[in-house]
């Protein structure tokens, strides 16, 4: 009989009949299943894979309707022959013609795993306007400084580097950012800082050490979607606490963690993401004895803390933690450029130690030569001095965006007035077709996130995501001005089509 290699998935929400069907489909397209060839009876094939005789003649009846399989009384099934000329998938693991089948043996948390669309505007590149989130402005960037930091980590310190193996991270580079947290209000050894490849490393390797599928993670709604990912990835169900203009709603987070036992609960509580709301101190309190009341850890993302522009610093959530419970991650991709990959953790011991455990399963460490030369700037003030300079940029760059919303924007448009971070949360009214806004802005040239992305439940096609800190004040002003008229293009065309 033919060997399948089919696993259900449970966590699938479609039915085990069209599970199985599209698994037949793969291979009969990939020509692993050729025209003429029989397929196992109906009771063999259920027998053989687990599943019930129905699920199995439902799969089979579902591919004859698509013409894909025949059936004969008396004979069988069989693949239907398919048409002359029909393409075939392109694959490069295709061989005579063939292809090796991969989406049936990929693991459930692998098929769960997707980026939403919208993240990536269809737009060509590079786009004229440019509102993505994840870019900063590159010419206030410490060039000078970061090729002397370099330069004196091979030529001085090479051998200790190529050396050096210590998941931890390098040495004189947790000393630093030990010394670096005092700001944040964080007292720490360098015993207790892990050096991870950015803070998207940092969520990762604790969704892998602490989450078992079907574990409850609570996080804010709207929310940062690279921490869904990770969540989504080790199989574990996401719960949304509403945001507002105060951060986290902890009167909401309350009752969802009384009625069910969550594993973990994430938040941003400096610039929440997307928002950019600061969490207030009531809330703090509030979200820190509610934690200890339930006993459920926090992770604290303070991946934009340093980008603030009026107001005094605030401490981070963490030095108010006297039990040990709030896992602290930071990264030094904001404040520098995307590509430089370098975060943090601050976590009790018994946690670090098995996030040691996973790091080494996956890349053992991260680039020695890069965390020394991060250690050189950061010991010679050079990370302080470009703070000083973006803050003062990103801030006349806010202030842009801000006039230029107000100035342009339509009547029924609304947006946050975020006091750090770099992107603004803009929210259109029901009369604007989002769908259609969302290609005529690529279509212009207009490069800018919907916010469906930043949610698990399908909402937030009425907002946008609009970052400031990589474009220049004339060019957002143009670039906003543009963006309004469209809103208003389709905010007509809307109301033409209801009348």
């Amino acid at each position: 009989m033919l060997e399948l290699a089919f696993t259900p998935d449970r966590r699938d929400v479609r039915p085990l009949y069209r599970q199985l069907g599209g698994y037949l489909r793969d291979l009969i397209e990939a020509d692993r299943l050729p025209a003429g060839g029989k397929l196992p009876a109906t009771r063999e094939l259920a027998a053989s894979l687990g599943l019930s005789r129905t699920t199995v003649s439902l799969a089979y009846d579902d591919l004859i309707g698509a013409g894909l399989l025949t059936a004969h009384v008396g004979q069988g099934t069989f693949v239907a022959a398919r048409p002359a000329g029909a393409a075939q998938r392109a694959s490069l693991a295709a061989v005579d013609g063939r292809q090796f089948v991969w989406p049936g043996l990929l693991a459930a948390r692998a098929r769960a795993l997707a980026v939403p669309p919208s993240l990536i505007p269809h737009v060509a590149e590079p786009p004229r306007f440019d509102f993505r989130g994840g870019r900063v402005d590159l010419d206030s960037l410490p060039a000078g400084e970061l090729k002397r930091a370099f330069a004196e980590a091979i030529a001085e310190q090479l051998p200790a580097l190529v050396a050096d193996r210590d998941p931890r991270g390098w040495a004189p580079l947790r000393e630093a950012v030990a010394r670096y947290l005092v700001a944040r209000g964080i007292a720490c050894a360098p015993r207790e800082v892990l050096i991870v490849n950015g803070g998207q490393h940092a969520i990762d390797l604790v969704a892998r050490v602490l989450l078992d599928p079907g574990d409850t993670v609570v996080m804010e709604q709207p929310g940062y979607f690279g921490a869904a990912l990770a969540f989504t990835a080790a199989q574990a169900h996401i719960v949304g606490a509403r945001v507002d203009e105060d951060g986290v709603r902890v009167d909401e987070l309350a009752r969802i963690l009384r009625a069910r036992r969550a594993k973990l609960v994430y938040t941003t509580p400096a610039a929440q993401s997307p928002t950019g709301a600061i969490l207030s101190d009531e809330r703090r309190r509030a979200l820190l004895a509610l934690a200890d009341e339930v006993q459920v850890p926090v992770f604290e993302d303070d991946y934009d803390s340093e980008l603030r522009y009026e107001g005094a610093p605030i401490a981070a959530l963490k030095t108010r933690d006297r039990a040990g419970q709030v896992i602290y991650a930071g990264t030094f991709s904001k404040v520098l450029f995307p590509t430089l990959r370098i975060g943090y953790v601050v976590a009790a011991p018994p946690l670090l130690e098995k996030m040691l455990l996973a790091r080494w399963n996956t890349d053992v460490a991260s680039s020695t030569i890069t965390q020394a030369a991060l250690a050189t700037l950061l010991e010679r003030g050079g990370l302080e001095r470009h703070l000083r300079r973006v803050r003062k940029i990103y801030a006349a760059r806010l202030a842009a965006m801000l006039g230029a919303l107000a100035e342009h924007m339509p009547d029924g448009v609304t947006w946050t007035t975020p006091r750090g971070g770099h992107a603004i949360w803009l929210t259109l009214p029901s009369t604007v077709d989002g769908d259609a806004l969302a290609v005529a802005a690529a279509e212009a040239s207009i490069a800018v996130p919907r916010g469906d992305a930043f949610f698990v439940d399908g909402r937030g096609s009425d907002n946008l995501h609009l970052a400031f800190a990589a474009v220049a004040p004339a060019t957002i002003h143009e670039g906003i001005a543009r963006l309004a008229q469209l809103v208003r293009v389709h905010t007509a065309r809307r109301r033409r089509s209801a009348r």
